[in-house]
């Protein structure tokens, strides 16, 4: 196995993060046709590029691995938002064509976790300096260090001074535990209810000052 390096990302990465995300979600169970599969990934990816101002990626054996996409407050956004938006459009317009009554499902869960997500940013009254906005280590590479080298830089990156408050958003469908472990506490959770009964835990967490951090 080659040794992994980390890199910027770029628009060549996309395909390879949008494969990751499938892999990890498996959004390709609420598909049934393979449009409506590539504009889901499309909005999933476009979204998170939005207003990203950190872009990482873990490469190992020529392949995109892992990802950490994330904001400084005080950083230039990573990518153009003009473009980025017009594209998640086009998906968002194109997916209204191919999707399924399951798609449909799964998009109302989606907005109904941005919603209760936003809710809990609001009821800390604060300003917060930045955030993770998603971080993906694919299947056969996790256990290698990948997200905690992600973690620590972009902490490193995001960091300035003592006035810093950086947030991530989990829940109990993803690995939450894991930021427990890289310097984060817990500052708000919230239960809410999706398709057919089903509830998951929202986590609001915040990064703490003090920890030891290793920059790429």
């Amino acid at each position: 196995m080659e040794k992994i390096t980390y890199r910027e990302i770029c628009r060549e990465d996309y395909n390879s993060i949008k494969k990751l995300i499938d892999e990890v979600w498996n959004l390709n169970q609420f598909c049934d046709n393979a449009q409506g599969l590539e504009d889901s990934l499309n909005i999933y990816l476009l979204s998170s590029l939005l207003n990203i101002s950190y872009g990482k990626a873990a490469i190992l054996d020529g392949e995109v691995v892992g990802i950490l996409l994330g904001k400084d407050e005080r950083q230039k956004i990573l990518f153009k938002r003009r473009t980025v938006l017009w594209r998640l459009i086009k998906s968002s317009v194109s997916l209204l064509f191919h999707s399924t009554r399951q798609m449909r499902q799964q998009l109302r869960n989606a907005s109904k976790i941005s919603k209760s997500e936003q809710e809990m940013i609001d009821a800390q009254k604060k300003f917060f300096t930045g955030h993770i906005e998603l971080l993906i280590v694919g299947k056969e590479a996790q256990g290698l260090g990948i997200g905690k080298a992600l973690v620590d830089d972009f902490i490193s990156y995001a960091i300035h001074g003592n006035e810093n408050a950086i947030y991530v958003q989990t829940d109990t469908l993803c690995n939450y535990g894991f930021y427990e472990h890289q310097g984060f506490e817990q500052l708000d959770s919230t239960e809410i209810a999706l398709n057919d009964d089903d509830q998951i835990t929202l986590f609001l967490s915040q990064y703490k000052q003090g920890e030891n951090l290793q920059k790429l």
